[in-house]
């Protein structure tokens, strides 16, 4: 079997699949395909870059791979050009310009170069599984859009979730109930070693969702902190890998309505018109009333000394690094990465990228 693997939820999706490719080599994953979409952490325009916002793209008969020399032609950075030095797999950039039917052409593409008999779809938290309607749903788009796709595509398609609850969309309840509904299976458990070969990529990956996988399979478990006051707790589910069915799950979610699209503002309709909003006008919005980013300055360290100690009063044992560059207003790439080494030169017994630790690590 040879497999192109779909990375749902963009960059950091993209490192849980090439974990899942080493852990489950049966899946003979040949090539990775995933968004470039940093949410603003490193690119400041809203949504997902498309192939021509890059230079330096390898054409792979009809879909796109994205090197470690390729960058983006305005401002911003992707994470995808320095993430393909640290996988094995080729990443090839899911462009959703022309809606789920483009992507469903380019991932047939990519099942012909290299080929592939079967499409598998990694998310990592879980909110692929949402039905659509869970009030704590924030970011439905790209998932479905891959689902929808990877079925459109007419190659088999299974879906994989690791990290169930890590991106703090969905609760618990609502967790467990999509998953007995649409028979998930339990498959296997992530481990330490299996996350050791990518462990030098959360020193600079803004991601959570898939940092805190690692996080978990390492062993460490605790409440964490993460962007826009969200906690999540890392406890032993985390580690669990789940197959399920891909056509089940799309029928039964917002994939089904971005089926037949043809463009990415079709895309934002649908989702408006069952919605209200589409996740890209969440970051319209953010980026309206967005503080100017800020290097660290000599009261940066006070001010976050200050937020840990109430954080661990409040029963937090870690925050995300990304919740401390959220918090800092150091949203920028020079600024994130002033403040990671004043961290680390500083704050070195805190500083344990992903995480920031407000409690002393148990012995």
């Amino acid at each position: 079997m040879t497999t192109v693997a779909i990375a749902a939820g963009g960059g950091g999706d993209a490192v849980t699949a090439a974990m899942l490719a080493d852990k489950m080599p049966a899946l003979g994953v040949a090539a990775i395909m995933s968004y470039s979409w940093d949410r603003l952490m490193s690119d400041p325009a809203p949504g997902p870059r498309t192939q021509a916002d890059f230079h330096g793209l390898i054409d792979r008969g009809g879909v796109s791979e994205v090197p470690p020399t390729a960058a983006l032609c305005a401002d911003g950075k992707s994470t995808l050009p320095r993430l393909a030095e640290h996988v094995a797999q080729p990443l090839l950039l899911m462009d959703i310009a022309a809606g789920a039917n483009g992507l469903a052409h380019q991932i047939r593409c990519a099942a012909d170069t290299f080929d592939a008999n079967e499409i598998v779809v990694i998310d990592t938290g879980g909110d692929i599984l949402a039905a659509g309607n869970e009030p704590g749903l924030r970011s439905p788009l790209a998932d479905s859009v891959a689902l929808a796709a990877a079925l459109t595509s007419g190659l088999p398609t299974r879906v994989f979730v690791a990290g169930v609850g890590l991106d703090g969309e969905l609760s618990r309840a609502e967790l467990d109930g999509r998953l007995n509904a649409l028979d998930a299976e339990h498959v296997d458990d992530l481990i330490a070693r299996d996350a050791e070969g990518f462990a030098s990529i959360w020193s600079w990956h803004p991601s959570e969702a898939n940092a805190l996988l690692a996080v978990a399979a390492s062993g460490w478990r605790g409440s964490v902190e993460t962007q826009r006051n969200i906690v999540v707790e890392v406890t032993d589910m985390a580690t669990r890998i789940y197959q399920i069915s891909a056509t089940a799950l799309a029928k039964s979610s917002l994939a089904v309505l971005l089926t037949r699209t043809s463009s990415l503002e079709e895309i934002e309709r649908l989702l408006r018109e069952r919605r209200g909003y589409s996740d890209i006008d969440i970051e319209r919005e953010r980026l309206a009333h967005r503080r100017r980013p800020q290097m660290p300055t000599p009261d940066t360290l006070d001010f976050i000394d200050g937020y840990s100690a109430d954080a661990s009063a409040r029963g937090i044992d870690a925050l995300t690094v990304r919740r401390v560059i959220e918090m800092t207003h150091a949203t920028e790439p020079s600024a994130t990465e002033a403040l990671r080494a004043k961290l680390a030169r500083c704050r070195s017994d805190n500083f344990k990228p992903p995480l920031y630790m407000v409690r002393p690590i148990s012995p």
